[in-house]
């Protein structure tokens, strides 16, 4: 199952929202002679990311083969233009390639290309070094829906001399489809896929259907220079681990140097305090009222010192922290207090002293009731109205500006219910999340992480619908994040999960804590949902102690009695079905492997629950961890170019400063094969 499909497109982030971001399905402002009769062109890549039938194009692979796509500037076909570069390292395992759609996949009821009357697919292509073969598959709708495509040809077949290093055009006869069964009225897309071991670089452009290999693909003419970016954005940093800053006055000046040296004017800079009396992130006992809380900043002078240099060296500084569970009413007392600390704090402050604003990071869909829709409309208003009064204090008694993280895919559609996922009524009105965040606060900072700036899984796709959303309200400035931190493998242990509709009713019961947190007896929480049933589990440190294993032995066994099948008797007869869809459900989550059962036992009854210890792994795809900074440049570059375009855009967000500034100064060689390090504890949220 794979080619064009479209599982590469469920967002890896949380439990498969479909990617967001669209695109004019005209390109204005393309300069191509006429087209002659008898052809359609589709797509001559000179403009934007989606072609003139509305359709994406993007990479497709699995490990450890591997592809990526770019907008190439410097090769094209004709006088000016672009077309797209295609890399792909093929190892004997795995598969990769790219696809192009010929339709919107994002549309509510997908019109797909009706062929007849067109004989041949055309398209253009050159090879790095020549002699590169690839297997060119076309999909129609049915072959789409089961998220695959047939093989018509090898480009070896079509072109006498194979692939070269100059331009040929690729005839591919329609009537093909006939003999496979493909309905030329409901054509879906063409996949190109590399099916032998090697190294390939390709350039393809001007992709059209036509009516007689007689008719002649014109070449673009020179085009007028559009590029946006008539200055250097500047960009934002997240700090977690600040205390470096405050205790060591030559790390300061160095960190400032560098932050000026990459253009990086905000800092996000973790802030020290204490809560009095302490906040308890337990679950919150039913009818329970939160205490009267206080905020303490800590080192005190130690930060007005960092600040004050900080503003000598033309630098901004935001406080930042952030805890899943203060999205939620129950724990709003604990960044209130935070707010009114730190307002407090700048008005006993010098001008020169004083915080520039508060940035928070709360990340709520790291909670398990987030898994159910009931408790993720709940989460949602409570998130929005911790906003709207932090906004309201610091707005009214402050000159800070205030600022949250949400991720890209709050405004996307989940493909399972169909639902927007983020969607939520707030002040009378319905619609995502983030649009909500948008109208009411200074800015916030979308954690648009992707390592690839085009395609359809690519920055530009996924920051899109928020950039003209925000420049049509006028409201938050726009910052759009990137990822350069990379978790280690992480061993998980679940208590085997309930079937979705069972689990969704389990956690609309108040009364059970567990649907509150995202820690439970500080492990964080894992959910996978394997398609059929979800598991909610806990992961392990790297080398736990006798008391850590006991520890989470016991975790185990308290989710499994809430939230496992066998902690139910109607669903415990289910668990070899559910072991089944878990294995199926797993194979296909390139995140989870190497699932085996560990079952857990009450060592007060001796009851025993099943369970199983599952290895996550993040997905190249989400940061440019592994990636040579070199190419982290060109893809923000190209990044920054279409945002460039938006009055809201502000600039680029680096996650975090630690990894980004050691590639940023290391030679890429030890850049891509030097292991990033913890984000600070602070950061443990994310």
């Amino acid at each position: 199952m794979r080619s064009l499909a479209l599982v590469s497109l469920i967002v890896a982030t949380w439990s498969g929202a479909l990617l967001a971001g669209a695109e004019s399905c005209c390109p204005a402002g393309q300069a191509a002679a006429a087209e002659p009769q008898g052809l359609l062109m589709i797509e001559d890549f000179n403009e934007g990311i989606q072609n003139r039938l509305g359709g994406y194009y993007n990479k497709f692979e699995s490990s450890p083969s591997t592809a990526s796509t770019f907008l190439a500037t410097d090769v094209f076909r004709g006088r000016g233009g672009r077309s797209l570069r295609v890399q792909a390292y093929r190892e004997e395992e795995g598969f990769c390639g790219v696809w192009v759609h010929f339709f919107d996949f994002r549309s509510e009821e997908p019109k797909y290309l009706d062929s007849t009357g067109y004989q041949y697919l055309s398209f253009w292509v050159k090879g790095a070094r020549g002699g590169e073969d690839f297997a060119i598959k076309l999909a129609d709708r049915r072959w789409i829906e089961k998220e695959d495509s047939v093989q018509i040809a090898y480009a070896s077949d079509l072109l006498p001399h194979g692939v070269t290093t100059e331009w040929q055009e690729v005839l591919l006869p329609l009537r093909e489809m006939e003999n496979l069964r493909l309905d030329p009225r409901q054509l879906g897309g063409m996949t190109l896929e590399f099916m032998s071991a090697g190294d390939y670089t390709i350039y393809l452009d001007d992709i059209s259907f036509k009516t007689s290999v007689e008719v002649a693909t014109p070449l673009t003419e020179e085009l007028p220079v559009t590029s946006s970016i008539s200055r250097e954005y500047p960009r934002a940093i997240w700090v977690w681990a600040t205390d470096r800053f405050l205790e060591d006055v030559a790390a300061r000046e160095a960190f400032f140097a560098f932050c000026k040296r990459d253009r990086i004017k905000y800092i996000w800079a973790q802030i020290y305090y204490a809560f009095e009396p302490q906040v308890s992130f337990e679950a919150p006992k039913p009818g329970e009222q939160p205490p009267a809380t206080r905020c303490v900043i800590q080192r005190a002078q130690e930060t007005r010192q960092f600040l004050r240099a900080a503003h000598e060296a033309g630098l901004e500084v935001h406080a930042l922290d952030g805890y899943p569970e203060y999205a939620q009413k129950p724990y709003h007392h604990a960044p209130l207090a935070i707010v009114d600390a730190l307002i407090a704090f700048n008005r006993e402050s010098p001008p020169q002293e004083r915080f520039d604003g508060i940035h928070f990071d709360n990340e709520p869909y790291l909670l398990v009731g987030w898994h159910d829709w009931d408790r993720r409309q709940q989460i949602l208003r409570e998130f929005l109205e911790l906003n709207a009064e932090c906004q309201r204090r610091v707005r009214e008694q402050s000159e800070m500006e205030f600022g949250i993280d949400i991720p890209f895919w709050w405004q996307a559609r989940d493909p399972a219910t169909g639902r927007i996922v983020g969607e939520v009524e707030f002040r009378g009105q319905r619609k995502a999340a983030s649009y909500h965040c948008i109208d009411m606060l200074d800015n916030v900072g979308i954690m648009n992480y992707r390592n690839t700036a085009d395609g359809a899984d690519g920055m530009i796709a996924h920051g899109k619908d928020i950039l003209e959303y925000a420049d049509r309200v006028k409201q938050a400035k726009v910052f759009m994040g990137i990822e350069t931190f990379a978790y280690r493998p992480t061993q998980v242990w679940f208590a085997l999960g309930l079937p979705r509709e069972a689990f969704e009713q389990v956690l609309q019961d108040r009364s059970i804590g567990l649907t509150y947190l995202s820690r439970v007896n500080g492990f964080r929480v894992q959910v996978f949902d394997d398609g059929m049933s979800v598991h909610v589990g806990i992961e392990l440190p790297e080398s736990p102690t006798q008391e850590q294993q006991a520890r989470a032995h016991d975790t185990v066994v308290q989710i499994a009695q809430v939230l496992g099948a066998s902690g139910y008797a109607k669903y415990a007869r289910q668990v070899p079905d559910i072991l089944r869809s878990l294995k199926s459900g797993a194979s296909g989550e390139l995140e989870w492997h190497d699932l085996r059962r560990k079952d857990v036992t009450d060592p007060t009854t001796n009851r025993e629950y099943a369970a199983f210890i599952a290895t996550s792994t993040m997905l190249p795809k989400i940061t440019f961890a592994s990636v040579s900074f070199q190419d982290l440049k060109l893809q923000v570059a190209a990044a920054e170019d279409f945002f460039g375009k938006f009055e809201s855009y502000t600039g680029i967000a680096i996650h975090f400063d630690q990894t980004y500034r050691r590639k940023s100064e290391a030679t890429e060689q030890e850049a891509a094969s030097e292991p990033p390090g913890e984000p600070g504890a602070a950061a443990a949220s994310r």
